[in-house]
């Protein structure tokens, strides 16, 4: 199994409670949504003039505050990191009007540029980074693939090429009954996770959508090498130890980083322990601190 490395792996402030410990700054925050509003977000800046900006695209079941859960709070440790960070709630979901079309993640990712390229021109980021799990993994590498924005680099999670058995099982269930994914596929093993992980993400659930389902597990495998190969900027791709939804082997034995032939920097591998919502579990921080350092490093513009 193709682990990541120790020496790949920063100090992070962890005090084994999965809490981000990061020093508190004042963020100005701000919404900004699409002309029809199927798009929309919150804008929180960390005070820095021209700061990097990390769009953060949620996953299915949630809405953009699931990057922003109290004591797990990916935006504020990327905010004490001088990051600017644009919560993005994808079409139906949070406060952003329902999608119009049967492919979600596609339909994101042709939205985006148009609410993205505003915010670039008022504020000239230094880099332009983009942060994705699970289905929002789909739209952020959807969305580069299409080279309508200057994105810098891209880091995902909870996304791979290949769907469990598991996965296609429940979704032929959940087409007739309509009845979310069991909570395994999203946790890993007790002691893996916080007590409060579970309770925190109460606050941003949202009924899944047989439409966003359908495209990722059965479409989205089918236009994975296309997008791949389309990609020509550093990608990171993590999936955890006790990952569910999404099939080891192509990370384990690194067939799923040569799908990226033009990329100038691949890191594709799985996080020891953790569970498809890593961000929420004990090791959740320090994989936030390794995205965020990676999408620092290997930037395409210095």
């Amino acid at each position: 199994m193709l682990l990541c490395k120790h020496d790949d792996l920063l100090s992070s402030p962890l005090d084994g409670s999965g809490d981000l410990h990061v020093d508190q700054r004042l963020t100005l925050a701000r919404e900004i949504h699409s002309g029809d509003r199927r798009l929309t977000g919150r804008l929180l800046r960390c005070g820095l003039m021209h700061a990097p900006l990390l769009v953060c695209i949620h996953g299915g079941g949630c809405n953009g505050r699931y990057f922003d859960l109290p004591g797990f709070s990916v935006a504020t440790l990327a905010l004490a990191k001088g990051h600017d960070v644009l919560l993005v709630d994808r079409p139906g979901h949070g406060s952003s009007a329902p999608n119009r079309t049967a492919t979600p993640i596609v339909e994101a990712a042709d939205l985006l540029p148009n609410l993205l390229v505003p915010l670039l021109r008022e504020y000239a980021p230094a880099r332009l980074l983009v942060l994705g799990h699970s289905i929002g993994g789909a739209v952020a590498l959807t969305l580069a693939a299409g080279g309508r924005l200057p994105i810098d680099a891209i880091a995902v999670s909870g996304i791979g090429r290949t769907p469990s058995r598991s996965a296609l099982s429940w979704f032929s269930r959940f087409r007739i009954n309509g009845l979310p994914p069991p909570n395994n596929f999203f946790f890993g093993p007790k002691g893996s996770y916080d007590w409060r992980a579970p309770i925190a993400l109460r606050k941003v659930t949202e009924p899944w959508r047989l439409d966003e389902v359908s495209e990722t597990l059965i479409e989205w495998p089918e236009r994975f090498d296309v997008v791949a190969a389309a990609l020509s900027m550093p990608v990171s791709i993590y999936l955890a130890e006790h990952e569910q939804i999404w099939q080891h082997e192509e990370v384990a034995t690194g067939s799923l980083a040569l799908k990226f032939p033009n990329v100038p920097r691949m890191v594709s591998c799985i996080l020891p322990t953790g569970g498809h919502l890593n961000e929420i579990h004990m090791g959740g921080a320090e994989m936030v601190e390794r995205q965020i350092a990676f999408l620092s490093a290997w930037s395409g513009r210095d």
